[in-house]
Formats: structure tokens, C-alpha cells, sequence
């Protein structure tokens, strides 16, 4: 008998089950990181800043920015408004937790979930979720490791929707899990961000009451809606891959 053998390419929800084993321990990080930002037009840095982030399961976040040099003027503050809106749904991926509430967030990300194949990206053999037009949302992860490598996703802001893309390099292991110490973000045609980690602890003490403190800079998780989608793919799954139904 002759003819080709296609190699198997696993279910979305398999596929997002071992990508989520990965940092599926950690419960808060706190990251400090050096921010690049990039004019896209030249792709000159303008500026650098130091950032320091906190984010605890489930969705919480919060960002501030460390003591600026003297340097520091309206041109700069001109810069810092064009920073791209991305939020923080990018970096949900790696405190979600379950295979469930991720596949919700990529769900609601706007990626197609029964659409999977196999791609190459910059030579890396990878799983693609999502369309193959390069303009639909996707989610492309290292068939290896299974580390998410590109996510584009769209985001609706007050100046309309805008696609955003996020690309994670320079893995490293750290006590819990995996976590990318460079992240690329590109969004519409603002300024592109690099981000390069210089510290990372994780699953140390934060309290919930210093994100109430800073509430009002944050966007709380919209746990209904996240659930309701959760519900419906638990449902779809199960209803098509019995199998899979478990965690």
C-alpha cells in the first residue's frame, strides 16, 4: 500500500491542556521588566522604561511605572500616550490556571477553535489554533515544548477594534513553571513595546487588598461572562470527543 501518512495533529483542548501544565502553578508573579518602546516606522527605541507588574489568579493585575531619570519631559509624556492599549489579556495565558478557563479566553479572544494544523514559524515546527489568514486570530504554539510562541488576538477599545500581536521569546524555567523573559506587542500602528524581564519571583504572598487598592486601574475579571463561555465549550467538547471531558 502507498501513499502518505499525515501526521496527527491534536485537538485544540489537548493541545491547550499540556501548553497550560506548563505555569499552571503559578498563583501570583511579580515581574520587573525593562520596556523598549519601538517606533514602528524605523524601528528606533525612543525610550526605556522600568516596569514592575503584579498579577494574581484569577485576572488580577496591576502595573506601575519605577522612578524615571531626570530625562524625563512632555516629549516623553507624548510617547507614553501612544503606548499601545493591549491590557493585560496576553499575559492571562500564563496565570489561567485550567485548560477550561483558557480555552474561553482564546474563545473570546476571537480565535476559531476547531481549526488546527501544523505550521513553521521563524524555522520552529508549531500547532496553529486558529484560521490560516494571516489577519484572523490565532495562536501559534511550539509543538516541542508546548509554549505559546505568537498570539494575535483583536481588542476593542474607544478608538474601535484594533488587532493586537504578542510574541513570547526567550523561555526560561523558573521554580513553578515556564515564563518568557522577552515579549514582543505590536498593536495597529502604534508604538510597537519590548519587554525584557529582569527579575521574576513567583507565587510569593499578595494580598487581595493591594489590588483594591489600585481598582481603579484595573479591569476586575468579568467572571459570568468567562464562566458562560466555559460552560459552552465544556458542552461542545464533551458532546463531540467524549473522551475528552475529563481534566
Amino acid at each position: 500500500m502507498t501513499g502518505k501518512t499525515r501526521a496527527y495533529v491534536m485537538p485544540a483542548e489537548q493541545l491547550v491542556d499540556l501548553m497550560t501544565r506548563n505555569y499552571s502553578k503559578f498563583k501570583t508573579l511579580v515581574i520587573t521588566q525593562s520596556t523598549h518602546l519601538i517606533t514602528p516606522e524605523d524601528l528606533e527605541v525612543q525610550m526605556v522604561l522600568e516596569e514592575k507588574i503584579w498579577l494574581k489568579s484569577p485576572g488580577f493585575h496591576h502595573s506601575e511605572m519605577m522612578e524615571q531619570s531626570d530625562g524625563w519631559d512632555s516629549v516623553a509624556n507624548e510617547l507614553m500616550a501612544k503606548r499601545p492599549s493591549t491590557d493585560m489579556a496576553f499575559r492571562q495565558i500564563f496565570m489561567a490556571g485550567d485548560k477550561n478557563t483558557i480555552m474561553a479566553l482564546l474563545s473570546e479572544m476571537g480565535i476559531n477553535l476547531n481549526s488546527v494544523a501544523f505550521t513553521r514559524f521563524d524555522g520552529v515546527i508549531a500547532y496553529r489554533l486558529g484560521d490560516e489568514d494571516a489577519r484572523k486570530p490565532k495562536l501559534l504554539i511550539e509543538k516541542e515544548r508546548f509554549l505559546p510562541l505568537l498570539l494575535n488576538y483583536r481588542l476593542w477599545g474607544d478608538s474601535g477594534e484594533k488587532t493586537v500581536t504578542v510574541r513570547f521569546d526567550d523561555y526560561r524555567k523558573v521554580a513553578e513553571g515556564w515564563y518568557p523573559y522577552e515579549i514582543a506587542i505590536f498593536a495597529g500602528e502604534d508604538l510597537e513595546e519590548r519587554y525584557f524581564v529582569t527579575d521574576l519571583q513567583a507565587n510569593i504572598p499578595v494580598d487581595s487588598s493591594f489590588f483594591e487598592r489600585h481598582k481603579e486601574h484595573q479591569k476586575p475579571p468579568d467572571e459570568d461572562r468567562l464562566r458562560e463561555i466555559i460552560d459552552l465549550l465544556k458542552e461542545k467538547y464533551q458532546h463531540t470527543n467524549p473522551s475528552m471531558s475529563g481534566h
